[in-house]
């Protein structure tokens, strides 16, 4: 319920920004946070302001009545405006600002005096607060980028509706998806209340954009705007921001136990807000253990829930190949059973699925190693029947087998890219079987050249069949720049390799074991919440391509019984 994702949210606020205050209640809390399913630290990270690198101080202000004060600081000068988002900009951009009033007056330290009564005539006065006075008070997670608040508790009426204004009929039929689950989420209890007509009596929404385009370029941006009274409105240029902003509306909205009716505490609220990065994500291994559809799809809810939008499906391993592909049948073979796999309309459904929540899905067909479920189905493509991985590439007819494989995935996964592995290749089965040692004298090749061969080869299989490539970080250790520039690479061993990425020029997504491993259980939040995928980086170019990041969920010790309170609060 929404209550608990809520409740999650400003616990994890409390606890990053003051850890010593709160950490008795984390044992406590422990149990409603798992249950929650909904926000997570390092979506804090990805998504919002980010760990160490909060928005900055001054994209933060508050709105004060003039029944809470009558003096906030000396005049700095008149702003030559009285629009109120130019006033905060240019308070954000003066270093002494402490904040302005409606009249346009922007004001400085309170340690030197009071000129004036701020709100004497009616003018509203806008204070500059630290971010954490906008987290404990609005409580929302992600921290948006900018936001301000007033002190007015207002209803919402009976008869509240979200009200779309839409450009295009798959605009239409996408918000009325969004709108019809946001609404069960937020309305969780049968009310007694007497019908009202005041407070705040929609929610109208607008979509800019046609397009339901979603990539790593979308605008996922949004703005939020709930009056005291009235009409609340939501504008973005796309669904997606428009689904961040639903989020964000849903958060904000609590129920009141006294009254019966659903609140905003705080209101006038004004919110700004876009994801620090591109890219943000969580992988699901569904290989070493299989996950049901109905798994999948909750798992998708909660990322979305926590403006991650990107599952990143690590379907095949060693232990299993559980998808079901009409041109390569005999691969399934390497299921764990015939119950326990993925056919082609499950692909699409879960795509699909992912979508309406905004998110992405990127799938991973790990190889060379990792592939040795593959060779139950087809031997022909593996170095011998008792050395099985990594695949053979000393023969056409691996390369065949990934080529139809690609070819036939592009069409169930819609996302230019395509994650194709390359780490962990232990090439001892190459030099042990006599074909493929054969083969590399002929080449006069070693094992890294061999390996070098094969990555180069499904590389270009997939940019000829219109997908750009994602690689483990060993494909940068050993290929440095050889790769075309708009390759990622997602780095798992070392952080400081992200530095090496992006100074070479290419695209780096962080995912650094010793902190966003979530199979790693004796990594504590505080490891996870302190990881900046820039850490290290100065260059503002070079962090620019840092695209985000993802938490991974290897399934070795996880199923559907323990998958959630696994992942969550952690991913």
């Amino acid at each position: 319920p929404v209550s608990s994702r809520r409740l999650v949210g400003i616990f994890l606020w409390n606890i990053a920004l003051k850890p010593t205050a709160v950490s008795a209640q984390i044992s406590v809390a422990c149990s409603k946070m798992v249950a929650a399913c909904g926000v997570i630290l390092a979506a804090i990270c990805l998504a919002g302001a980010g760990a160490t690198t909060f928005p900055p101080k001054s994209d933060h202000f508050l709105r004060v009545d003039s029944a809470d004060a009558t003096c906030h600081g000396a005049d700095l000068h008149h702003g030559g405006t009285t629009d109120i988002p130019k006033l905060k900009e240019l308070c954000s951009n003066h270093e002494a600002c402490v904040g302005f009033n409606s009249r346009g007056m922007l004001k400085r330290d309170t340690s030197v005096g009071c000129q004036d009564n701020d709100l004497s005539d009616g003018a509203e006065l806008y204070v500059r607060v630290d971010e954490s006075a906008v987290a404990d008070q609005i409580g929302l997670v992600p921290l948006p980028m900018s936001a301000s608040q007033g002190t007015t508790t207002v209803s919402l009426a009976t008869e509240f509706t979200f009200k779309t204004k839409f450009t295009s009929e798959d605009v239409r039929e996408f918000m009325d998806t969004a709108t019809a689950e946001y609404f069960s989420l937020i309305f969780t209890h049968v009310s007694n209340a007497r019908n009202s007509t005041s407070g705040i009596t929609s929610l109208n929404i607008v979509v800019e954009s046609t397009s339901l385009d979603l990539s790593l370029s979308t605008d996922e941006s949004y703005k939020l705007s709930i009056p005291s009274s009235g009409v609340a409105t939501l504008s973005a240029a796309t669904v997606f921001g428009a689904r961040h902003g639903l989020e964000t509306f849903s958060q904000l909205v609590n129920f009141d136990l006294e009254s019966g009716r659903y609140v905003i505490a705080n209101t006038p609220i004004e919110i700004a807000d876009r994801p620090r990065f591109a890219h943000r994500g969580t992988m699901l291994d569904t290989s070493r253990h299989y996950h049901s559809l109905a798994t999948i799809k909750r798992f998708i809810r909660s990322l979305s829930y926590a403006k991650l939008n990107v599952f990143h499906w690590h379907i095949v391993d060693d232990q299993s190949f559980p998808l079901n592909l009409n041109t390569l049948p005999n691969l399934v073979k390497g299921a764990f059973s015939s119950q326990e796999i993925y056919t082609a309309e499950d692909v699409a459904h879960i795509v699909a699925y992912a979508k309406l929540h905004g998110v992405r899905v990127i799938p991973e067909f790990d190889t060379p190693g990792h592939a040795t479920s593959w060779c139950t189905g087809h031997p022909e493509i593996c170095p011998s029947a008792s050395c099985r991985g990594p695949l053979n590439p000393a023969t056409n007819a691996t390369f065949d087998v990934i080529g139809k494989l690609i070819s036939e995935c592009k069409t169930l996964f819609t996302d230019e890219y395509f994650h194709l592995g390359g780490d962990e290749v232990h090439a001892s089965c190459w030099n042990s079987t006599a074909s493929i040692a054969s083969w590399m004298k002929e080449k006069g090749f070693s094992t890294e050249d061999a390996y070098k061969y094969f990555v180069a080869i499904t590389h270009a299989t997939a940019r000829s069949l219109g997908r750009k490539s994602i690689h483990w970080e060993e494909v940068f250790n050993h290929f440095g720049g050889e790769l075309d520039k708009d390759t990622i690479f997602q780095v798992w061993l070392s952080h400081s390799t992200a530095a090496k990425i992006v100074a070479d020029g290419y695209h780096c997504i962080l995912s650094n074991a010793n902190a966003w491993y979530l199979d790693y259980m004796t990594t504590v939040w505080q490891q996870v919440y302190a990881n900046d995928p820039v850490m290290g980086i100065s260059d503002p170019a070079q962090q620019k391509l840092i695209l985000g990041g993802e938490t991974c969920m290897w399934s070795e010790t996880v199923d559907d019984s323990d998958l959630f309170n696994t992942v969550w609060p952690r991913a």
